[in-house]
């Protein structure tokens, strides 16, 4: 137990310092803004604040975490601390050079999302403008860095303390944006497709659509048995997201009311676990998102809880908000489409900060840290490369125990992708060497 004194509680200060001694150091803490209980007491304890009185130990708090509202602002660093930019730099006679609180509390509630920026072709936030990819820190975990850093440094201070150690999880995720290619599309779409490829000469694709649509275990994406024993074979924990909202440019699934693909789905959760991958659509038609969470709960008759949306069209505070209001308890979509790492700076699971309404929420946040088609799509980076990414990204979270969240598609797993499933396979076969 550690005793923290500031000179007043806000919801940000309660906030940030939960995610550090909670969250990240599993560690048992007392808050407060006694000060005569504060001098009285004989645990081990600093203060945060920027009161003068002579503490033992203080962290001197700059006034980010003391503010209400939204400013636009953009910290920039003058210099740098255990190799990070220093977001949040403060006086002399501190225990840090810089505010640990105010800088895990500005990248892990994502404050700068919240301010005007350019938006890529989805109307998502460019992982190439955040300050994270702009200092080159992408692809650590930097505030786990920091933290773990406070703790050494009280641990010197107070030998009494204790900090759990946490035990590293990889926990493979696999999106169903297209459960099949061809089968269960119906009539209409089947038809379309065909005299597309008749008349592009795209006679590779004729075959196997007819021999899809005749049984469905031919469909090139239905992958889903060699996913799974993957999974068995490896003790890799495994996880669905499903898309399953109305068709539409970027929605493709079959319809909802299907006789196979409700099989499918009802099969799948029996034995792992299934989270809601709402829409594309959904992003900005939020009463979507309540609308395909109740038709995956009428398929495979089971509560969902978790979610991660589709093209990775996150709108803070809407989208996690409307996810509280549907009852989602734990979110995977904390990771940019275009670059892999840790869009958060964290590796461990935390509750979400709804900034507008300046208050802690219940929804778990997942950092995911992988994702393929960023790799291989995004980044152009062949097989072999992308390996090397993983590779780096996975001891990056074995070194803090964190969660390594990978994210890969059924459609990833068909035998042109061969160098991918290779890529998978080494990426869960390794996991238990850490």
């Amino acid at each position: 137990m550690i005793l923290i004194f500031t000179h007043l509680i806000t919801p940000r200060v309660a906030y940030a310092i939960d995610v550090v001694f909670n969250a990240v150091l599993q560690s048992d803490y007392q808050l407060t803004s006694d000060i005569e209980f504060y001098n009285t007491s004989t645990l081990p304890k600093f203060a945060y604040t920027t009161n003068t009185t002579d503490f033992d130990v203080r962290v001197v708090s700059t006034k980010l975490l003391f503010e209400t509202g939204i400013k636009k602002q953009l910290p920039i660093p003058t210099e740098e601390y255990i190799n990070f930019p220093i977001f949040f730099p403060t006086t002399v006679n501190s225990f840090l050079p810089y505010d640990i609180f105010a800088t895990v509390f500005y990248f892990a509630s994502r404050y700068e999302e919240y301010l005007p920026s350019e938006t890529d072709v989805h109307q998502r936030f460019k992982a190439e403008h955040s300050l994270s990819f702009k200092h080159a820190i992408l692809n650590k975990p930097f505030l786990n860095y920091l933290i773990n850093d406070f703790s050494k440094k009280l641990k010197t201070k107070f030998p009494s303390l204790h900090f759990r150690n946490r035990a590293f999880n990889l926990l493979s995720t696999i999106d169903i944006d297209n459960a099949f290619a061809y089968a269960n599309k119906g009539f209409r779409r089947n038809a379309g497709g065909l005299l597309k490829d008749i008349s592009a000469l795209n006679f590779s694709k004729i075959i196997p659509r007819i021999k899809s649509n005749l049984n469905d275990k031919y469909d090139p994406y239905n992958t889903f048995e060699a996913i799974n024993t993957l999974s068995e074979q490896t003790q890799t924990a495994l996880q669905y997201f499903v898309l399953i909202g109305d068709y539409s440019t970027y929605d493709k699934n079959p319809h909802y009311s299907n006789k196979e693909f409700r099989t499918l789905l009802k099969s799948l959760s029996s034995k792992y676990a299934m989270g809601l991958h709402p829409s594309y659509n959904s992003s900005y038609q939020l009463a979507k998102i309540g609308l395909e969470k109740d038709r995956l709960e009428d398929i495979i008759e089971k509560k969902i809880t978790s979610a991660r949306c589709h093209f990775l069209r996150l709108k803070f505070p809407d989208t996690y908000s409307e996810f509280i209001k549907q009852g989602i308890t734990d979110d995977y979509t904390m990771i940019y489409a275009s670059q892999c790492g840790f869009r958060a700076g964290l590796c461990t699971p935390y509750k979400w900060f709804d900034l507008e309404k300046n208050e802690s929420t219940n929804l778990t946040i997942h950092p995911s840290t992988i994702m393929e088609g960023t790799l291989r799509d995004y980044n152009q980076l062949s097989a072999v490369e992308a390996q090397l990414v993983c590779e780096s990204l996975k001891n990056e979270v074995s070194k803090f125990g964190g969660e390594f969240v990978s994210i890969f598609h059924n459609d990833s797993f068909v035998n042109e992708q061969q160098p991918w499933i290779n890529l998978y396979k080494k990426l869960l076969s390794n996991s238990n060497n850490l």
